[in-house]
């Protein structure tokens, strides 16, 4: 599973001021970049929405992919998880500060005590952050894809098997202190979910996320759901879009504790311009506003309980601190360079069709 990327700044001097002429030839700016970058990566499929300012502005898509077709998005999973998690924390459900290990208390008891003391440490923020300091070796996803598979099936949320190690390992750094992309830590906020609200966190974060802006039912992937709460939801690109533009736009009006948090961690990253990552994406605070990103990759060739299974699959947004978002998904796992220059290529396509 894919982590964020760089999401390239846009001009200083872009203004939100359009005209059909503006967007039409943004449409076909992105459109054209978004291909080329498809057929450099020999990918079949793919589909691109762009929105501005809130209204959707262009499509586009190549092979079996088009635009309001509902598909796994990997990695973009986990800001529908924050922002989940945030409602949580705004309406006085949960804490930035409370522990991972009391919230699941009753989920953890099983596994006995802790290998490391430090693990009674890990905080809800930690986890957001991808800071919790837990290890690789405890998550399925980095090597341990097979085994899962061969006991359990891939088309079960499953959360508790994907679990049953975390306690087990000394951690590799102390909660809060080292950043380390890790599944594991959004599977434990899903489990958080379900914990506080009593409700399966498909359904809650639909309900508390997805379902106040007018977008149709969605959740988990039928043929992914164990990846659940880190990378299983199923959802088209214009509505991802949908969701993206809103969350970027709430980071800004939010107020409470969360805002603050984060108001904290751009002033600790640097300041104005300077990046980090929280609530499931990476953000950049600037003086026009928040840009907002991620990526997400999944590929899996292995044998399993539900049989042979061999998919790729990828996705990835940005949503600028000017308005616009773009949405992109694809039929192959992507990461490093392929993936910068996407970033790369649609700030130029965004750039040239002002």
């Amino acid at each position: 599973m894919a982590c964020c990327f760089t999401a390239l700044a846009l001009p200083a001097g872009f203004a939100l001021g359009q005209t059909a002429e503006q967007n039409k030839k943004m449409e076909e700016s992105t459109g054209r970049a978004f291909n080329a970058w498809l057929s450099e990566n020999g990918i079949k499929d793919g589909a691109l929405v762009v929105m501005r300012a809130g209204e959707m502005i262009g499509r586009a898509y190549q092979g079996q992919r088009k635009s309001d077709m509902p598909v796994t998005v990997a990695s973009l999973t986990k800001a529908i998880t924050g922002a989940c998690i945030a409602q949580l924390i705004d309406s006085g459900k949960l804490q930035l500060t409370d522990k991972m290990a009391d919230v699941l208390k009753v989920e953890l008891e099983p596994l006995g005590k802790p290998q490391d003391p430090r693990f009674n440490l890990i905080s809800i923020a930690d986890l957001l952050r991808n800071r919790s300091g837990l290890k690789p070796a405890v998550d399925y996803t980095q090597g341990g894809l097979g085994q899962y598979l061969a006991a359990y099936s891939r088309t079960r949320k499953n959360l508790s098997k994907q679990m049953d190690q975390v306690a087990r390992f000394e951690l590799a750094a102390d909660p809060g202190s080292t950043y380390h992309y890790l599944n594991v830590n959004w599977l434990l906020l899903g489990a958080v979910v379900e914990r506080i609200t009593g409700e399966a966190y498909e359904s809650y974060c639909y309900k508390a996320v997805v379902k106040p802006l007018g977008l149709p039912v969605s959740g988990l992937s039928p043929e992914w759901a164990m990846l659940s709460s880190y990378g299983g939801w199923q959802i088209s690109a214009q509505d991802y879009a949908k969701f993206a533009s809103q969350l970027a736009q709430s980071v800004i009006d939010r107020k409470g504790s969360v805002n603050e948090w984060l108001m904290q961690l751009s002033a600790d990253a640097g300041g104005p311009g300077k990046s980090f990552y929280a609530l499931g994406t990476s953000m950049r605070f600037t003086s026009k506003g928040r840009t907002i990103w991620h990526s997400g990759s999944w590929s899996a060739k292995s044998n399993g309980l539900d049989g042979f299974v061999e998919d790729s699959f990828g996705s990835y947004f940005a949503s600028f601190d000017n308005g616009v978002t773009y949405v992109v998904n694809y039929s192959k796992a992507m990461r490093d360079k392929a993936l910068a220059d996407l970033d790369s290529s649609m700030a130029k396509a965004i750039r040239e069709s002002l």
